[in-house]
């Protein structure tokens, strides 16, 4: 009985308190430093319902994310940098899958930024606080921008993308979008060796897959996804 954007603030409240109770602080350092060598990954963005909206959306993402420094020992957080997906932040209407369809949700189409992120810290070798796979795959393989397995969705106030680096020197988020595709790069200090990523998937019971993520040959997550290609756009 209470509304989806009161149970957001709600919740986003919560956990606000609960990372101040324990201590966790995120990064809110931008750019500036000598980057000298970086880690780059290049996504079509598909045509949809609501495909010039997506642009604008991702768009707007890539705006609040490019630059985001994470400096040693330090944690970052998707939200944390974006802040509230509504329209007083310069969002609109887009695709999101929402309880099994495809709704216009205000920011519909982050999903996309959030999981090149999540791809990207997978090959530089982040650690992963936080990530959520999407509990249902839409697509047909032709229609992916992104391996199966290498997604990363967010929901204000309820999941969220977290990451923590390791390494002794910082590094750095750089996005954009050009004409029909997103760009994305991992920046860095130093010399960073890229990890071996491979997300294998496992045969199980129809309609679900399972995908194990596989980073230097050993499993860092697994992921099940409930297989329901050509759902269409139920609102607009």
């Amino acid at each position: 009985f209470i509304p989806l954007a009161l149970r957001q603030e709600i919740k986003h409240h919560g956990r606000k308190i609960h990372d101040i109770a324990s201590g966790i602080h995120f990064d809110s350092s931008v750019g500036g430093l000598s980057f000298k060598h970086s880690l780059c990954i290049v996504q079509p963005i598909m045509q949809s319902n609501f495909y010039n909206n997506k642009i604008i959306n991702i768009t707007r993402g890539a705006t609040l994310l490019n630059q985001s420094l994470i400096r040693p020992s330090q944690s970052w957080s998707f939200w944390h940098r974006t802040r509230r997906p509504d329209t007083t932040n310069e969002f609109v209407a887009g695709r999101n899958l929402v309880n099994g369809k495809l709704i216009a949700q205000t920011a519909g189409g982050l999903c996309q930024l959030s999981s090149m992120a999540y791809h990207l810290a997978l090959l530089s070798g982040l650690t992963i606080l936080e990530r959520h796979p999407h509990s249902i795959d839409i697509y047909e393989e032709h229609q992916r921008y992104t391996p199966l397995g290498a997604d990363a969705t967010v929901v204000w106030g309820f999941k969220d993308l977290r990451l923590y680096n390791p390494y002794p020197f910082s590094v750095s988020f750089e996005f954009g979008v050009k004409a029909s595709e997103l760009i994305g790069r991992l920046n860095a200090e130093q010399e960073l060796t890229a990890q071996q990523v491979e997300f294998v998937r496992i045969p199980t019971q129809k309609p679900f897959v399972k995908v194990n993520t596989v980073i230097n040959g050993k499993i860092l997550a697994t992921s099940i996804y409930q297989q329901q290609p050509g759902i269409q756009a139920v609102s607009a």
